[in-house]
């Protein structure tokens, strides 16, 4: 046993700093403020790091050279300042951004940011923990062979056998972990990955090693993604001279059985019902997101790949760019890019909308900033584009919908906390006040949303304009059992409740009186084309067919208005996307 643990006495030093420099203290701090975690997650959190901290001291008591032993504290003194200052300063995380951002920063930069940012109480405060870490790491390697012979007793040797006893025990399932992120070809799994590390906050190596598995995956398919798109840039050409406002608004976790438009109550779209009893609003019964997952599902939608097919999308052109190249000005006003950019998981969705090449194929203008509540991202572009706007303009407005927590997607006040407990008209056993709370809640993000979009119509009202509204994918609001939200399938089958309220989304087309009028033939065809089954990846198609744009990507048997249309009912697999 003595034998076993020479590796760990004669590095104590290292095995106690690499602990704290792994985060053993920040994440204890982190659950006692957000109490985030389980005790069972918990736990493995702080097996994960005694189990590597006993990893470095095996590698530095194996090598035995002082230089490399040097070389670890580097490395981990470096991604805990990092993964500190961006805690105290922003609130987050390692991310694929940040990393993306180091690795592009040169002297001059790096530079002017300790000029600027050296005084900020975030620098007090990481300062003020290193130098203590530090300090404790110098006078513990100078004290190393005292500290070394005080190990040799009985008490403490069984201490450390415990402390690694634990790490091994409740630690080292990290080996299979890590080696699932590394061996995955998909970024989809690499964020299932930590969104499934429920105690990934705080913690630097987890989030070092999805940032760099993140940034290589994606890597890999966006430039196949641009390239496919520039060569498609050849075989577009526009046969429309018409001025038209073509807009598309892409929502958040609408639940398609909480919309007036389809007869739930209380009435939660009042505004769209008005549009669609005056003949300017279709509602579509038999429209499904192709997952429900916002970054696999968006970049399935801007592409033009059919999931039914196997197609991925990064086979496949960015669509907005084949509209630019047909003379159409393509706007973006995206209201989760400026807010939600620092969250790991949305890396690989904005690494491809906001690609360099991207934009510069695709978007005449994109927003500057987010807002907190929807309207004032559609204010914005009133305020900013509306009277500017060209002869022929794709607008792209992505919103933040229904997304939960539903209390906060609408303002706080009177005017709109229109729902409460009292008018959940749900009689299921398994709710209480708190469940209906949260019913109302969405309710109300769901009227909020109505207004937001009215809004959107509004603006286009006396143009000849026509607009294409659903979200992104469903969410379940306690609809069939005590759960809200959306969950990460397994391998196993999804049920049909599933389906229905993660999958089953509203899916919205509206047009303007003028559009109406120089198009009445093609607006009775769109109200026979209500109950076909179709799939929101191929959006794509009815939008060229809209907009007169001549393009070998186009596809009538896809296009939902066609009389060629196809209904998208083969079956496919979620885990492919």
């Amino acid at each position: 046993m003595k034998r076993l643990l020479k590796p760990f006495i004669h590095n104590i030093p290292l095995f106690i700093i690499s602990t704290l420099l792994l985060g053993i203290l920040d994440i204890a701090y982190h659950q006692y403020l957000f109490h985030e975690n389980t005790a069972s997650a918990m736990v493995k959190a702080y097996g994960e790091i005694v189990f590597m901290a006993s990893i470095f001291c095996i590698l530095s008591w194996v090598l035995r050279k002082i230089y490399f032993k040097i070389l670890i504290y580097i490395f981990l003194f470096i991604i805990y300042i990092i993964n500190s200052y961006l805690y105290y300063a922003y609130s987050t995380d390692i991310t694929p951004n940040i990393v993306l951002i180091l690795a592009e920063t040169n002297n001059k930069e790096i530079s002017g940011f300790f000029e600027t940012y050296l005084t900020t109480p975030a620098s007090y405060k990481t300062i003020f923990v290193v130098v203590v870490f530090l300090v404790a790491t110098i006078i513990g390697e100078y004290y190393n062979s005292y500290i070394s012979k005080k190990m040799e007793s009985k008490y403490l040797r069984i201490v450390l056998s415990l402390t690694l006893l634990f790490g091994v025990i409740f630690g080292s399932s990290a080996i299979g972990r890590y080696n699932t992120l590394f061996a995955n070809d998909n970024p989809y799994y690499s964020e299932r990955w930590i969104i499934n590390n429920l105690f990934y906050k705080r913690m630097p190596i987890g989030n070092l090693c999805y940032s760099i598995n993140a940034i290589y995956l994606s890597g890999k398919q966006i430039h196949a993604m641009v390239e496919t798109t520039e060569r498609n840039l050849n075989h577009v050409a526009s046969i429309n001279n018409d001025s038209l406002d073509i807009v598309l608004i892409i929502g958040e976790s609408y639940n398609k059985y909480h919309s007036g438009l389809y007869n739930y109550l209380p009435n939660t779209t009042p505004l769209q019902c008005r549009e669609r009893d005056k003949g300017n609003l279709y509602a579509f019964t038999n429209v499904k997101a192709p997952h429900n997952m916002t970054s696999i599902v968006l970049k399935n939608v801007l592409c033009c790949n059919n999931v039914h097919e196997s197609e991925q999308w990064y086979n496949s052109p960015f669509f907005p760019a084949l509209f630019k190249k047909a003379g159409y000005n393509v706007y973006l006003w995206d209201n989760q890019y400026q807010q939600d950019h620092n969250y790991p998981w949305s890396f690989t969705l904005n690494s491809v909308m906001y690609n360099d090449r991207i934009m510069q194929m695709a978007y005449t203008e994109v927003n500057e900033k987010g807002y907190a509540y929807d309207d004032g991202l559609i204010s914005d572009f009133e305020n900013k584009k509306l009277s500017k706007l060209g002869k022929k303009n794709l607008i792209v407005f992505h919103l933040w919908g229904q997304h939960l927590p539903a209390n906060t997607q609408f303002p706080n006040d009177s005017k709109h906390k229109v729902f409460s407990i009292k008018d959940v008209r749900s009689k299921a056993s398994y709710l209480n006040n708190e469940s209906r709370q949260a019913i109302a809640d969405y309710d109300n993000a769901t009227l909020y949303n109505d207004e937001v979009v009215f809004h959107v119509m509004n603006l286009f009202r006396n143009k000849n304009a026509i607009l294409v509204y659903f979200p992104d994918h469903g969410e379940e609001i306690y609809d069939y059992k005590n759960s809200c939200g959306r969950f990460v399938f397994g391998k196993a089958d999804i049920t049909p409740q599933q389906l229905k309220y993660q999958f089953e989304i509203p899916f919205v087309v509206w047009c303007s009186d003028q559009w109406k009028q120089k198009h009445n033939d093609e607006w009775q065809n769109i109200g026979q084309c209500l109950e076909r089954e179709f799939t929101t990846d191929n959006v794509c198609h009815l939008l060229f067919r809209l907009a007169g744009i001549k393009t070998q990507e186009y596809k009538p048997s896809r296009d939902l208005f066609s009389p060629e249309f196809i209904p998208q009912t083969k079956k496919y697999s979620i885990f492919t996307l």
